[in-house]
């Protein structure tokens, strides 16, 4: 899964599917749902935060059981950067923005028919934010970011022209991977061969894999072990191998959940 600090936590496509029409609200309101995504990942970043600060219990994904925590120094305490995108996140993110998306629909111009579409998902939103805070905001002790855009070129080959796909993702130092970058498109010219070059990597991070295929979403593993974080990795002349596809990115390791008297957004 995912880090909250990786990317929005949902899309415009996430959107469209509860309302097939937004589009056109969008375009004949003149609203930015790029913007509006953005709004809502704020405005939950700073639930979470206080959420962060609050007292709690924490459920430990190894099956040691719920432990109640309180105060400075436990592990209830945590990071926007540990947190995992779990499906109540999701949905808390994709009905936030559909509720700010109405809610400015309907102001512009005091328009009714937006104003039921307002109510109903800031109704959304509240469940989908209670049900996060009752079963837990998911949490990961070694947080592992999504990477930023590879380097990528050639070099000399046998191999003819062809369309590359590529993205990467980073290994932790016990060996968890991390969720995979945005894919990337090259088009590698003949007689030569593809190269991936990681980004400076960061802390925490001891290795990185590369998934590459010949048409966007098909895409596999091409390095056995994990490739050291200041290598390349080049195409063979054997050409590509049929490995795995990207993973989900990392489980949470443990769940904290928050009292129903925390103050809601």
């Amino acid at each position: 899964m995912a880090l909250f600090t990786d990317q929005f936590v949902s899309d415009v496509a996430d959107l469209v599917a509860y309302e097939a029409n937004l589009p056109d609200v969008s375009a004949a309101e003149g609203i930015d749902l790029g913007t509006k995504l953005r709004l809502a990942h704020t405005e939950i970043g700073a639930q979470l935060e206080a959420a962060s600060r609050g007292p709690g219990n924490v459920y430990l994904a190894n099956g040691s059981g719920w432990q109640s925590t309180g105060g400075e120094g436990n592990p209830a305490r945590f990071a926007l950067s540990q947190v995992v995108v779990t499906p109540p996140l999701k949905l808390l993110h994709t009905f936030q923005t559909l509720a700010i998306v109405y809610r400015d629909a309907y102001n512009r111009k005091l328009n009714d028919k937006y104003l039921p579409k307002w109510k109903e998902y800031k109704e959304l939103a509240n469940w989908a934010r209670d049900l996060l805070f009752q079963t837990g905001i998911g949490l990961s002790a070694r947080p592992i970011p999504r990477p930023d855009a590879a380097v990528i070129d050639w070099t000399p080959s046998t191999l003819g022209a062809g369309a590359r796909f590529v993205r990467m993702t980073w290994i932790g130092t016990d060996g968890t991977e991390g969720v995979g970058s945005v894919e990337q498109a090259a088009q590698v010219p003949a007689e030569n061969a593809l190269r991936v070059t990681p980004p400076v990597s960061p802390e925490g991070v001891t290795g990185w894999n590369v998934y590459v295929g010949g048409s966007s979403g098909d895409i596999s593993k091409q390095n056995g072990p994990a490739l050291a974080v200041d290598s390349a990795w080049v195409e063979p002349e054997s050409g590509l191998v049929a490995g795995e596809p990207p993973g989900e990115g990392q489980a949470p390791d443990l769940f904290k959940t928050v009292p129903r008297f925390l103050q809601r957004g």
